[in-house]
């Protein structure tokens, strides 16, 4: 028991990772030290340091093949960054690498698909598929993941189905039981989800995945303060969840508890890249239920921005973006009835003014206009 206890525990495996550095030939022990651990710093949404480490061990490591696993690290963190041009860049290095092994360009397919390039990423699957000798994981990987994103419902089915095979292998890795569970969300597939999270927490235990799908489960049965109290142990085990900040700031707008919300977004706005769509999706929401009740300019202002960049994130990412066009229309509407009440009261003033100063001639003012 303590053996598995010190297999996932982050200082345990720093110690037993810098073997892998030491060692002019990392030996396959050290390589799994450093993967467990990236995978650790995964759960925890540590994607900068995995993307430094992954990087470093891809130059550090001879043999070819042995790099394979680190260059799929790699990928799948700068793809949690969404960081296009990166994988890009790195996709157009692993082309030039297929010379070297085949694995190369299976890893070039998956980089290129996370980066949206669907006409070159067509293209690879195309020449693997009628390819011999290129089969790995990682194809099988990436192929599954680009069928699995398709529009058509049978080549979803079957894509899925691949990710699952490759998911069975013994050496699969947590970067891609995430893959596989992403695309079952994104499909909507809630029993296949189920599964997953149960065979992911016996897989790997340091996983926050099978909690948060307590916090879903929860949250869809409108059981808030359920949902609150289970993503406050998440976050008092990984303060910097961000899927679990989001979550619970979307529970605290559900309850209409608009400034818990709006403290929370704000504090942990460090966590969060410029290029969230969530992030600036909640907050503007959040700030636009305030002052409904209470309407300010400033935080108008605001909120439509957030709003605004939004959509704007949708539609470079090719994400739904009617909710955020829903808010920013609401938002408008709210803007317009209240500059409409300020001028009603601004002129109500100035009648006042003039009420107190002096009794108005209006035949007068009317001789004088006219004149004028």
């Amino acid at each position: 028991m303590q053996k598995d206890i010190q297999s996932f525990d982050v200082k345990f495996l720093e110690n037993a990772s810098n073997s892998f550095w030491r060692e002019i030939n990392p030996s396959a022990k050290s390589c799994i030290s450093l993967i467990k651990l990236l995978e650790i710093y995964a759960s925890h949404e540590e994607w900068e340091k995995i993307i430094n480490l992954s990087s470093r061990a891809v130059l550090h490591l001879t043999k070819f093949y042995d790099r394979a696993d680190f260059y799929h690290i790699w990928i799948c963190a700068l793809k949690e960054t969404f960081d296009h041009g990166a994988l890009v860049s790195l996709g157009k290095h692993l082309l030039k690498m297929r010379n070297y092994h085949p694995v190369f360009l299976s890893l070039a397919l998956l980089a290129f698909q996370f980066a949206s390039c669907n006409k070159i990423s067509l293209k690879i699957f195309k020449y693997l598929k009628k390819s011999k000798g290129v089969e790995n994981r990682f194809a099988f990987e990436a192929c599954g993941i680009l069928l699995s994103s398709s529009k058509n419902k049978e080549n979803v089915k079957k894509g899925i189905s691949i990710i699952e095979k490759v998911c069975q292998d013994k050496k699969s890795s947590y970067f891609t039981w995430r893959n596989y569970l992403r695309k079952l969300s994104e499909n909507n597939l809630i029993e296949k989800m189920s599964e997953a999270y149960n065979l992911i927490h016996d897989k790997f235990p340091f996983a926050q995945e099978p909690y948060l799908v307590a916090v879903l489960i929860s949250m869809y049965e409108k059981d808030w303060n359920e949902s609150l109290r289970i993503l406050g142990q998440i976050l008092r085990d990984n303060p910097k969840n961000t899927n679990a900040i989001l979550a619970m700031a979307d529970c605290y707008l559900e309850k209409g508890e608009f400034i818990k919300s709006l403290s929370l977004l704000t504090l942990k706005e460090y966590l969060f890249l410029d290029n969230d769509f969530d992030y600036h999706l909640l907050l503007g929401k959040s700030i636009k239920y305030i002052i409904e009740s209470e309407y300010d300019h400033n935080l108008y202002e605001t909120s439509y921005r957030h709003l605004n960049k939004a959509i704007s994130i949708a539609k470079s990412l090719n994400l739904n973006s009617s909710e955020a066009e829903k808010e920013i229309h609401s938002l408008k509407i709210l803007n317009n009835i209240n500059t409409h009440k300020e001028s009603l009261i601004d002129e109500d003033n100035i009648l006042k003014i003039h009420a107190e100063n002096s009794p108005i001639d209006l035949e007068k003012m009317y001789i004088e206009r006219k004149v004028s």
